[in-house]
């Protein structure tokens, strides 16, 4: 659907309009490529001097699973702004499961696949795989709940 992007914290719309639903701590993917209504990958390369990595297992510094929780929910992010408009936002409702299999350290390259199916008439339910080159990383299951932004009045949809 599209070709990779750098995907900003918050949409240039939501920006201009002087509206925030939420605030990004870091960028958490480097970029994202949307395949499909339904898929969404993203790539995130980590980076030592990241200001997250710092005191992080200090003798053995690895990215953490917050962070990667993160990294997933800003490709779920990217891929509701290209289906559903700038004016939406997914709001995690419930970490169904999670599970972390191998440490990213610096100069690792995490790459995410998000599978999304829609959930009720406002929800998306989605399955991440995290890989670390051929190893998996992490699979992540988490529901969401798409909602207008801070002064929208509704959902574009899908």
């Amino acid at each position: 659907m599209t070709a990779a992007l750098t995907p900003p914290p918050v949409p240039g719309a939501a920006i201009e309009a002087g509206r925030r639903a939420r605030a990004a701590p870091l960028p958490a993917v480097d970029s994202c490529t949307v395949l499909s209504a339904t898929e969404v990958t993203a790539r995130k390369l980590v980076r030592a001097d990241d200001p997250y990595m710092e005191g992080h297992y200090p003798d053995v510094t690895i990215y953490p699973g917050a962070f990667l929780l993160e990294s997933v929910y800003q490709a779920v992010l990217h891929l509701v702004w290209e289906t559903r408009g700038t004016q939406s936002f997914a709001v995690p409702t419930r970490i169904n499961s999670v599970r972390f299999l191998a440490a990213l350290g610096p100069g690792d390259v995490l790459d995410i696949r998000c599978s999304c199916k829609p959930a009720g008439t406002d929800g998306l339910d989605v399955t991440a795989d995290c890989r670390k080159g051929e190893a998996k990383a992490a699979k992540v299951s988490v529901s969401f709940r798409i909602v207008p932004a801070a002064g929208s009045t509704e959902v574009a949809d899908a």
